[in-house]
């Protein structure tokens, strides 16, 4: 097969839709598509014998007969070729175990009943198929093309941050959720991780890149690390933490001298230790409650109407009750006169109006009352519309912020069972969902099209206090395979997860081990290969690096 001589330019628009391919990931869904076509086509004609084409001259094929002949021939050699292809990919056993994983999805048929919807999730997961197949049996990728194909990805990656920032920017509320960029924001931030850690893989290497694309490179590599935080891409945030603690200590354990690996393992630990400490701070200081003197304050408005006290839906911030002295009836009479949103509605943010006006009179420590709205300025009264809780709110809003909203919901959480202020608690209440389902269909699952009707029906059981818009899958891969196939489903799955790295020896590769480790990270919290950004990233990346290359180069290694 591979004596055949074909066209190279072929050859080189297939590399190029590989390209465009791996730099619609961070991008677009709908190019992501347009681009799987591309290849398709290209990939077609690989390995075709085209030596018939010289018994065609042009303007021969302007004869009806000549036409058909031509086409004839077209399409046997093109079925020809891709008989071998197929030979080839059903002989290849890390690539037919990677697509096995779309078998199963198969095999999730005979015991589901809810088709539309299995063949709908069919569709998603194509991908798990046809780019194994393509790639397996596609033109080899030599080292300079993959490198190539790698700097359209980072190229991708950096411009997506661009885009998304502008986008932020412009946004009346900081809700990185909000964003319609064309691709979620979880998975625009596992694209951007492993940008960050291809790029710092050429500034560590040797005569691959110049100075001047090194200094590039590590600018870039600090802009996207920048966005990640800026933008509280949490899930970007965690994996740039976790493998960035890995790699330190694997190259600590390479440093020959004694004395500096003991240093910077201290150096290591106290890295470590020093935000353990920060957090548990930070929440002895939220946990600590002033006390109250009810019967020294006042009890009355300078209008004569009276106030109550509120220490139970409303916390304490930097020493501070946020709930004493409101009075709902001035409240509701003046905010009337400023606004034309009701106080009862919800904000932008999912918020009740009432609870973001009373907090943002807290911030600026005005009382809830008519004298505390009327201080509001017009500004003010637009942040409150637009879900703004507080008046020292910035777009940017920090690590400790972050922490404390999380510590809020947490008590929310514990203290009334409500899960709906935080994704990370609806996370909870998803995986002991889960955990039900898989013990009620321990063995098979509930099949491939039944596991959103699994979840509501669970949710129903349980009387879940989670919102309806909030009644959602696992948020945890693993589970979801589980939910979905059973015990046996998801050995299955592990199975699809590490005999092909095993296979091919490339849990030694750079490359292939930090993608590996972000994408079984991100599969904790997320349902990762259930859209399509999630699936193609996978099995794009999983092939490129096990099944499409010549020969991984040497300084790739991380032992030996």
């Amino acid at each position: 097969m591979n004596d055949w001589k074909w066209p190279p330019r072929y050859t080189t628009m297939y590399y190029l839709s590989l390209v465009l391919l791996v730099a619609s990931l961070p991008l677009s869904k709908f190019t992501m598509s347009l681009c799987q076509f591309s290849t398709l086509f290209f990939w077609l004609w690989h390995c075709v014998d085209t030596g018939f084409l010289k018994k065609y001259p042009s303007k021969s094929l302007f004869i009806p007969i000549r036409l058909f002949r031509f086409l004839g021939e077209v399409l046997r050699e093109v079925f020809i070729a891709l008989i071998k292809k197929f030979i080839g990919f059903f002989g290849n056993k890390p690539a037919m175990a990677i697509a096995s994983l779309l078998l199963l999805h198969v095999i999730g048929l005979i015991y589901t009943t809810d088709f539309n919807y299995a063949l709908k999730d069919l569709r998603t997961k194509l991908p798990i198929f046809i780019m194994p197949l393509f790639i397996a049996t596609g033109p080899r990728i030599s080292t300079r093309v993959f490198y190539w194909i790698l700097a359209g990805f980072v190229a991708a990656v950096v411009g997506g941050s661009i885009y998304r920032l502008i986008l932020y920017l412009n946004l009346p509320i900081a809700d990185n959720r909000a964003l319609d960029a064309h691709t979620s924001h979880i998975r625009y931030s596992l694209n951007a991780v492993y940008a960050i850690f291809c790029m710092l893989f050429f500034v560590h290497s040797k005569a691959i890149i110049g100075l001047w694309s090194k200094i590039f490179l590590i600018i870039a590599s600090l802009w996207i690390a920048g966005f990640i935080l800026f933008m509280n891409y949490t899930t970007g945030m965690a994996l740039l933490l976790i493998i960035s603690m890995l790699m330190f200590f694997f190259f600590i354990f390479r440093i020959k001298s004694i004395f500096w690996k003991i240093s910077l393992l201290l150096a290591g630990f106290v890295a470590i230790l020093l935000p353990a400490v920060w957090v548990i701070n930070i929440s002895i200081n939220f946990s600590h409650k002033p006390s109250i003197d009810f019967s020294s304050l006042e009890k009355y408005s300078p209008r004569g109407n009276s106030y109550y006290h509120d220490t139970v839906n409303f916390k304490t911030k930097n020493g501070e009750w946020l709930g004493l002295y409101i009075c709902d009836k001035e409240l509701r009479q003046t905010w009337a006169l400023r606004s034309s949103q009701p106080l009862d509605s919800l904000d932008p943010k999912g918020q009740t109006r009432r609870f973001t006006l009373i907090k943002y009179l807290a911030s600026k420590g005005l009382r809830k009352d008519a004298d505390g709205v009327a201080r509001l300025t017009t500004p003010d009264i637009r942040n409150i519309e637009a879900g703004i809780n507080s008046s020292s709110y910035s777009k940017w809003k920090g690590l400790q912020t972050q922490f404390e909203e999380f510590l809020i919901s947490y008590q929310r959480y514990v203290q009334q069972n409500d899960p709906n202020s935080s994704s990370m608690m609806q996370r909870f209440e998803y995986w002991r969902t889960s955990l039900i389902i898989i013990r009620q269909n321990l063995v098979f699952g509930v099949g491939t099209g039944d596991v959103p009707d699994a979840f509501k029906k669970q949710y129903l059981v349980m009387n879940s206090v989670l919102s309806h818009q909030n009644r959602l899958r696992s948020h945890n891969q693993y589970l979801s395979i589980t939910v979905a196939f059973g015990i046996l489903g998801f050995i299955w799955f592990l199975f699809v997860m590490f005999y092909p790295g095993f296979k091919k020896q490339m849990f030694n590769n750079y490359f292939y081990i930090i993608f590996w480790i972000i994408f079984m990270v991100s599969m904790l919290t997320e349902d990762t290969i259930e859209s399509q950004e999630g699936v193609t990233f996978y099995v794009l990346f999983t092939a490129l690096l096990l099944l499409g290359r010549e020969k991984p180069e040497e300084q790739e290694k991380l032992f030996g």
